[in-house]
């Protein structure tokens, strides 16, 4: 094989009640990479957002040298990114680019890694991208569905119903320089023995509620953590659009990831309104935003080879 195409999905973490465990893929937006074999080197170009970091420093670059030093790979790699998945929103960028390499080379190259394996490298681009390894979205990224992820790459993947439509929307807001490292200064170390239980109970409830198909117990287990009231003050007036995506029918309301993006989870039947009161929401206090309904999606494919 010289040449392999892979689609790597977007992905929203912690959802509220499960903060560095747990993840969801998304059914898009999607990064596109196309890795082919070469000679010698590894030379990369990007689609949609412009390469600022130098080679060695890029996740994807990072990752596809991890793995050709490790498997021993005797090849150079041409790499070209399609970069559907914005930066810097709370939807997994890095880890869908990260994810995208890890199986890209994996087929190329024939080289039979396991998942773990392969979240294990996509970690490598995690850590360039905001310092150290998180697992959780880069394993949603990987295998697809919702993910309980644990820092030693132990996870276990559970299917979401079907029925499950989730409204993602982005607000034009002012961030930090490196948000995600900001977003995690914001998370207390020693959070409070109520805070434990109320959030340890929440994420079970959650967790039930996939298992079960219950939507309600879902958005319940979104609803509670100490993680979304610290980094609440990212997103002016996050408590008000909250409210209005629950009075027009979501279930539970969480911010994706470091944010500044929220997710609501509802129903196919409910998407379209809750999406269009969270934006008026954020509209009436001077802000714009942009949203879109999706659904839980599968894990990084190849989507070509030849």
């Amino acid at each position: 094989m010289n040449r392999v195409t892979v689609s790597s999905p977007a992905s929203s973490a912690n959802l509220g009640s499960g903060y560095d465990v747990f993840a969801l893929a998304l059914r898009e937006p999607v990064d596109v990479l196309t890795l082919g074999r070469t000679e010698e080197g590894v030379k990369l170009r990007m689609e949609g957002v412009p390469l600022t970091a130098p080679s060695r420093r890029n996740v994807v670059s990072g990752v596809v040298r991890a793995i050709m030093e490790r498997e021993n790979v005797r090849a150079g790699v041409s790499l070209e990114l399609e970069k559907g998945v914005p930066v810097g929103a709370g939807l997994g960028s890095s880890a869908a680019s990260s994810a995208a390499a890890a199986v890209g080379m994996n087929a190329l190259f024939d080289l039979e890694l396991s998942d773990r394996e392969l979240v294990e490298y996509a970690g490598i681009g995690e850590r360039i991208a905001s310092g150290a390894a998180h697992y959780d979205n880069v394993t949603a990224a990987i295998i697809g569905g919702f993910v309980v992820a644990s820092g030693s790459q132990r996870f276990v993947r559970i299917d979401a119903p079907s029925r499950l439509a989730l409204c993602l929307v982005t607000p034009q807001v002012a961030l930090p320089p490196r948000k995600t490292e900001f977003a995690r200064s914001l998370v207390p170390k020693h959070p409070s023995l109520d805070e434990v239980v109320n959030t340890v109970a929440s994420a079970s409830m959650l967790v039930h509620g996939l298992l079960t198909k219950n939507l309600v117990e879902i958005g319940e287990g979104m609803q509670v953590g100490f993680v979304d009231p610290r980094r609440a003050k990212m997103i002016p007036e996050f408590a008000r659009v909250r409210e209005s995506a629950l009075n027009n029918g979501a279930f539970g309301v969480c911010i994706s990831g470091a944010g500044p993006t929220l997710l609501a989870a509802t129903t196919r039947g409910k998407a379209g309104a809750v999406r269009r009161a969270m934006i008026k929401a954020f509209q009436r206090v001077g802000i714009q935003s942009q949203g879109f309904v999706t659904g839980v999606g599968v894990g990084c494919r190849v989507i070509e080879r030849n």
